[in-house]
């Protein structure tokens, strides 16, 4: 990709403290963009061991080849904080033509539990249904608070993510997991009917599907060294890294991803192969 493609566009990568968000928001911002880290709070990556404070993240991934980086706190459930946390980035940058809605989860807090109520899908409790709304709501609400500027200014990226817990059924019957995999599913299909919208302003909306990648807060959650093959697997049959969703994410956003719209595109080793 041309270095000079996404020089000087502006990003805001939800979600991006740790994990999968700060891999793409770090390959945004080596391609040149300027990039609005974003975090529930500015001390959550501790729990994970991915450093102390997330203005001290934004610092050391401004002194890097790429664009301007600054760091956003808020709760992206609430839509008045989505407001806030936008206007923020604008005031810095002048616009938003990037929007990467990495924000969600498993966890509620912006600590990582390791256990809680409940959330199978013959025995759910009430309460874990806040999961749906925790990965579903901070895209619908990040979503309609950037496409306007993007429309007004004919360029705009938008990718979402989803999970591969939502592409099919779960053998438990999705025991610990089915709050989160129906938000996702919803996200997956409120990405389709974003780009069947967007589509006529010209504006790519794609979501990428993660598998099984190895994060610090995975190994944290299920132990183990989940980036060392098992004897007799093979590379693709093992946990994947961050950067490979980096990757595809920085494809989309660039000139290769400029006549790709409406996707679901799974990163998983081939685990799954049936439509999505």
């Amino acid at each position: 990709m041309s270095h000079s493609y996404l020089q000087g566009k502006n990003a805001w990568v939800t979600g991006s403290s740790r994990g999968i968000g700060r891999a793409i928001a770090a390959a945004l911002a080596e391609a040149g963009c300027n990039v609005a880290l974003h975090g529930r709070n500015r001390t959550n990556l501790r729990t994970s061991g991915e450093g102390d404070d997330l203005n001290t993240v934004a610092e050391e991934m401004s002194h890097g080849p790429g664009g301007r980086v600054i760091a956003v706190c808020g709760e992206l459930t609430r839509p008045e904080e989505v407001k806030r946390c936008a206007d923020e980035i604008r005031a810095a940058f002048g616009s938003i033509d990037i929007l990467v809605c990495n924000a969600g989860g498993g966890n509620l807090t912006g600590e990582l539990d390791f256990g809680g109520i409940p959330d199978g899908a013959a025995d759910f409790d009430p309460d874990s249904l806040a999961k749906l709304n925790h990965n579903l709501l901070p895209t619908l609400f990040c979503c309609r608070e950037c496409a306007p500027g993007m429309r007004r200014n004919h360029w705009g990226r938008i990718l979402t993510i989803g999970s591969i817990a939502a592409c099919g059924g779960i053998k438990t019957g999705g025991v610990g997991h089915v709050p989160y995999a129906v938000g996702k599913a919803a996200v997956q299909e409120y990405t389709r009917l974003l780009a069947a919208q967007l589509r006529h302003d010209g504006i790519p909306v794609n979501c990428i599907i993660p598998g099984n990648i190895n994060t610090p807060s995975t190994r944290l959650r299920f132990g183990g060294d989940r980036e060392t093959p098992r004897e007799g697997l093979s590379r693709l049959e093992h946990a994947g890294k961050p950067e490979d969703i980096a990757a595809l994410a920085l494809f989309l956003c660039g000139p290769g991803g400029e006549y790709i719209s409406g996707q679901l595109i799974r990163v998983d080793g081939g685990e799954q192969t049936w439509p999505c």
